[in-house]
């Protein structure tokens, strides 16, 4: 069980963060100016969770995937509005700019002359195909694999050129290699010091990376900060910002606190209560932003009770979405309509589940799991009850309880179990090793509706992503379909029958659709994210 710290240890927090923020002098801000506390050319963030690696090849937290934005960079990133453009690569390939072959199967990447690693070495295309080996070598911890796993050779003809051979066609591929577009978002990692090794996943580069984005690494004191500073030799122009501190904070109570006396500019992740309480707080800016993400809650489609689709069925019918977005997201959240995003190709706007619990006990009554005096349900000798993980720290616990109570209702046991926010995703977690029943957690929807990683019969995890254990082969052969083609049209009447199929199967469980809220103090400019997994594609244009 998550502990709330003691007031001696939250003051000591508090006093520690404001010593930091004075070791850069400030001077009084003359009219119109900074406020008197910001710290000019220093941004200062705040998370509530210290990264299980800086590597973000080996990292799922989304708190890696912020990092790795100032720090790293990508073939492709996403913009403001969600469309892909060049980072490293000088442009996005396509069939109209020759970069993609007639038949689907060869990728070609120009990339920028002159980038450099912070240590001073050149970035080329050797790094991508170190980087594509890295991710595909069974020894390393690297759980996101789709779309590199299409792969079957690179070539590099030249310092700037990649050329990528498929196995097969795969029209997601682009949004998929080595992009910010979608869960699981890679950078380029350097060959000249990871090459040598036989496995990346003890590498002192996990503590101490060398990117090639707007801010080099300069310090990390565990649990306690991070320090990056300015790169001066930046690809895309030298960043304003001095340097971003990132300080580890024991809990959201601490971080409404810090904010609230302005010892920190913006939490890396605002979460909805952050941002509830802070509308309207003296110096502080709140917004809402796009976000292709949703919140699950995950079915562990292996387990015996979890096989039958009655079951699943009636969970979804348990749950009274409105009063969670109502409550825990305060109007953040909106009602999840699909399983893709409404700009996504082959959306087919499905009804949101409908919270009925006359219709869930009746679902369940059909198959046989009874009601007993006690009000749990029983069916034979096994009893209806649950295990749902969810990470200790943030809003987890507040939805974890909320959806125990409503499946409760309706005679379904739930039992809560916490851990910490990077061992519950890990590598070794109970989510990838299928050591539950629910669990909670949010997800970037894809770029593309192709759910193959994700969904198929043969992708459960660790091998691929589908962490439902999941398998339908009606499912499995509209997936195969949708990657046959390059006809947007014909994609999008497969997906739609794809999505219709998922919804109707209940694999898992839209809460929400997500919208990122913001709470930051209101000196910052430029900060604008993407809606994309990794969504600070402009981060060396902020200032404060």
């Amino acid at each position: 069980m998550n502990h709330a710290p003691s007031s001696r240890l939250a003051y000591r927090l508090l006093t520690a963060i404001a010593a930091l923020a004075g070791c850069t002098h400030v001077t009084a801000a003359p009219p119109g100016a900074r406020h008197a506390w910001t710290v000019p050319h220093v941004l200062r963030l705040a998370d509530v969770a210290d990264p299980d690696s800086l590597d973000p090849l080996l990292s799922t937290m989304d708190l890696s995937y912020d990092l790795s934005s100032l720090v790293f960079s990508y073939l492709v990133i996403a913009r403001r509005d969600g469309s892909a453009a060049g980072d490293l690569a000088t442009t996005v390939p396509s069939r109209a700019n020759g970069g993609v072959s007639a038949d689907g199967r060869t990728y070609t990447y120009h990339l920028r002359k002159g980038v450099r690693w912070h240590d001073g070495v050149l970035l080329t295309s050797r790094d991508v195909a170190f980087s594509w080996q890295a991710i595909m070598n069974p020894r390393n911890n690297v759980l996101h694999r789709e779309g590199f796993e299409e792969v079957r050779s690179i070539d590099t003809p030249d310092a700037y050129t990649v050329v990528v051979h498929l196995h097969r066609r795969c029209p997601p591929f682009v949004s998929q290699f080595f992009t910010t577009l979608q869960e699981g978002a890679k950078p380029i990692v350097p060959a000249h010091l990871l090459a040598g090794l036989a496995s990346i996943n003890d590498a002192p580069f996990n503590a101490a990376p060398i990117g090639s984005g707007p801010f080099r690494f300069v310090r990390w004191d565990r649990e306690t900060r991070i320090v990056l500073a300015r790169n001066e030799r930046y690809f895309k122009g030298r960043p304003k910002l001095d340097r971003v501190e990132l300080t580890i904070l024991p809990d959201e109570n601490t971080l409404l606190g810090v904010m609230r006396t302005h010892a920190i500019d913006m939490p890396v992740s605002t979460s909805p209560l952050v941002w509830d309480r802070l509308r309207g707080a003296p110096g502080i800016a709140t917004r809402l932003d796009p976000w292709n993400a949703q919140m699950l809650l995950a079915l562990n489609d292996a387990r015996p009770a979890l096989r039958e689709l009655a079951v699943r069925r009636a969970i979804a019918a348990a749950i009274d979405y409105q009063a969670i977005i109502d409550k825990i997201t305060y109007g953040s959240g909106q009602v999840a309509s699909d399983v893709v995003a409404p700009s996504s190709l082959g959306f087919s706007g499905n009804a949101p589940y409908r919270y009925d619990p006359a219709r869930a006990r009746a679902l369940l009554n059909g198959v046989g799991w009874r009601a007993g005096p006690d009000g749990k349900r029983r069916k034979g000798s096994a009893i209806l009850d649950l295990v749902m993980v969810v990470a200790a720290k943030g809003s987890g616990p507040l939805y974890a309880v909320q959806l125990q109570q409503m499946l409760s209702d309706v005679g379904i046991d739930v039992t809560i179990k916490t851990y910490p926010y990077k061992g519950i995703y890990a590598y070794d977690g109970p989510i990838v090793t299928a050591r539950y029943d629910l669990a909670l957690f949010a997800n970037t929807l894809p770029y593309d509706p192709d759910r193959t990683s994700t969904l198929t019969c043969d992708q459960f995890a660790p091998k691929g992503e589908n962490e439902f254990r999941f398998c339908d082969r009606r499912l499995d052969e509209l997936e195969r379909a949708g990657l046959s083609t390059d006809d947007p049209r014909t994609r999008a009447a497969i997906y739609r029958r794809a999505g219709r199929l998922i919804h109707d199967e209940v694999p898992y469980i839209p809460l929400f659709a997500q919208r990122r809220p913001a709470a930051m103090n209101d000196d910052l400019r430029g900060y604008d994210p993407s809606p994309a997994a990794a969504p600070w594609w402009n981060a060396w244009t902020w200032e404060i």
